[in-house]
């Protein structure tokens, strides 16, 4: 189908679609991952030096614990190559940043158990860094992944209550069960209060990140509806100037063509050859009187219909009204429901049929040829009201998804040049989404297209 829109303020979309895409946030993540990782080195090799030097405490398995903070040295670099490359490429927004973080976090946390491992197991007081671990999975990545690391968390934790190399100095009472310690009542309250703590840790972090997604899902709605008001008031300050500037030349020239026409009927009455002329003097005084309508439904087509109040009418009413003012009217077939007369609507009929209209219009200028534009007609019933959906169909080219998704940006269109201004699926977007209605498009090429409307019955109450 050809659509309406050439242009666009496109730049301020692709802002809000970059800064909240996941893509970018995951980018953000990675970063910032990076930078805490490297702080994390520094306080291991800090603590373990304290440890050593400081407060004199020998480490039986000291190169084990060098190793592991070594790998996580080189896994850091590794990620810091691996963030480089891809930021700046263009298929980056294809890569998998989730997967990546999520195996990252799992590396620290089997890090921090080998280091705990070799440090007094759950004696050791840095377990506590296990939530600190967790609430970075709440925060960098999706539920799932926090979910599964919280449950490895668990197990990591269980293992050590297990099975860990003691470090004389750090003796909280956990002592290795292989080392002829049973299984004591203190070993189930700590798994038992390790996972209490884990698991609302991880509830609250998750729950508080979806929270904030959606509120940044709605600043991101409402930015877009404040963009979307700002281009219709200033669709509305040109649609009032033109008419303002157009209407006084237009009816000088109504004026003079009426003499014109006069003065050529005169003369067509001693020669016959002006005849023609005639036709062609009452074709321009016609379409001056179309360019009057058209001026005085410039309000209405931007989406704001001055003045004009809901009124109650049928559908079959609505219908017709849409029809009317169409190029090819004949293309056009419309299917009612069989009770359509007794079937009523609340709608300013004016600004809604011109909306409808520039739809079907837009339906009968994607197929050139003379194959009809089917428009099927139904009620559906809700509890909240009765909800009337609109299906257009043409058999034209079709879209690529590229412009699919395009289609209701502003001043982009799909129509040759100087056959449209790219505003009318914009405009009739912005009257249906005011009268609490939808409009969606399903199309491919070669397959035509098919816009889908819905629309409540009684729209007084969606007017905010």
């Amino acid at each position: 189908m050809w659509y309406d829109n050439r242009n666009s303020d496109l730049s301020r979309r692709r802002c809000f679609n970059f800064m909240f895409s996941p893509s970018t946030r995951y980018q953000r993540n990675a970063a910032w991952l990076i930078q805490l990782r490297w702080v994390a080195v520094i306080g291991q090799l800090v603590t373990s030096a304290a440890v050593v030097w400081l407060f004199g405490i020998e480490i039986p398995m000291a190169k084990t614990v060098v190793g592991l903070v070594l790998l996580t040295v080189i896994s850091n670099i590794l990620l810091t190559v691996m963030f480089r490359n891809w930021k700046n490429r263009a298929d980056g927004h294809t890569y998998p940043w989730n997967l990546m973080l999520g195996l990252v976090l799992v590396v620290d946390l089997l890090s921090l158990t080998g280091l705990l491992y070799s440090t007094g197991g759950p004696n050791n007081p840095f377990q506590l860094f296990f939530f600190v671990n967790l609430s970075l999975c709440a925060l960098l990545l999706d539920r799932n992944w926090t979910l599964a690391i919280n449950g490895l968390t668990v197990l990591c934790f269980a293992g050590l209550l297990l099975h860990h190399q003691p470090l004389p100095p750090l003796d909280l009472g956990f002592l290795p069960i292989e080392k002829g310690s049973d299984l004591k009542l203190q070993h189930l309250g700590a798994l038992v209060a390790f996972s209490t703590c884990s698991g609302v840790i991880v509830y609250f972090m998750t729950r508080l990140t979806g929270e904030l997604a959606e509120h940044q899902e709605a600043v991101r709605e409402a930015e877009a509806v404040q963009a979307r008001s700002e281009k219709i008031e200033a669709l509305g300050t040109l649609a009032a100037g033109a008419a303002h500037e157009l209407a006084t030349p237009l009816s000088t020239i109504a004026v003079v063509a009426k003499d014109v026409e006069q003065a050529v009927e005169e003369q067509a009455a001693v020669v016959p050859e002006f005849a023609d002329v005639v036709e062609d003097v009452q074709l321009i005084r016609s379409q001056l009187t179309r360019c009057r309508v058209i001026l005085d439904r410039m309000a209405g087509h931007a989406g704001e219909t001055i003045g004009e109040s809901f009124r109650q009418c049928s559908i079959e009413q609505l219908s017709d009204a849409t029809i009317d003012g169409l190029t090819q009217p004949g293309r056009v077939q419309v299917s009612l429901p069989s009770d359509s007369d007794n079937l009523s609507v609340f709608v300013p009929l004016d600004g809604l049929s011109q909306a409808l209209r520039c739809l079907i219009q837009n339906a009968i200028d994607a197929d050139p040829s003379d194959r009809p534009v089917l428009v099927d007609i139904d009620r559906e019933g809700h509890a909240s009201g009765d909800v009337w959906t609109w299906e257009i169909r043409d058999q034209g080219a079709g879209m690529s998804a590229e412009q699919l998704e395009r289609v209701s940006e502003p001043f982009f269109t799909t129509k040759p040049p100087g056959k449209g201004m790219g505003l009318g699926v914009f405009l009739a977007q912005n009257v249906l989404t005011r009268l609490g209605g939808d409009l969606s498009f399903e199309s491919s090429p070669g397959r035509g297209t098919c816009v889908s409307i819905r629309l409540p019955a009684d729209s007084r109450n969606s007017i905010g």
